[in-house]
């Protein structure tokens, strides 16, 4: 999504979830306070990166969609939402990369439900970093099981 070379930086960051995510747009409004299209183009001091990614991205889109049933879960959704986060993890300063690992990644680690049905979906690269943090040592033998062919 990003040229090589290019980082994104933080107040960019509500832009491209945005583009990459319209279904953010109510968050995002939430948020800001102001139309989405205000608070992407314009001044961005209502703007707390480690919030937003909470509140817009996590709590508002994600964790609501891995903890709906499978069959009727949002496949495509939620591969935007991980497209977007490794873009960050991977494009980004390292402040961003951080907000991101902390505020998308980190809140998986708290249930094995949302990580047996977050793993399968993720890019390569957030999967890497996803897995370099996972203590599957404290995993079930059952989660265990279902993301063998995720896990080293």
């Amino acid at each position: 999504m990003t040229s090589s070379g290019a980082r994104i930086g933080r107040h960019q960051i509500p832009g491209l979830l945005l583009i990459m995510v319209p279904e953010s747009r109510e968050g995002i409004e939430a948020v800001a306070g102001m139309s989405a299209e205000q608070a992407v183009s314009g001044d961005l001091d209502w703007f707390d990166l480690y919030d937003f990614l909470r509140a817009v991205v996590f709590r508002d889109l994600v964790r609501p969609e891995l903890l709906t049933p499978e069959a009727k879960r949002d496949k495509e959704l939620l591969g935007r939402c991980a497209e977007f986060t490794e873009n960050l993890l991977m494009n980004s300063t390292q402040s961003v990369a951080s907000a991101a690992f902390y505020q998308l990644v980190e809140p998986l680690y708290e249930s094995e439900e949302l990580l047996v049905a977050a793993i399968p979906l993720m890019p390569p690269e957030m999967l890497r970093v996803t897995r370099e943090e996972l203590a599957e040592e404290r995993l079930s033998a059952r989660t265990r099981s279902v993301l063998a062919g995720y896990l080293p």
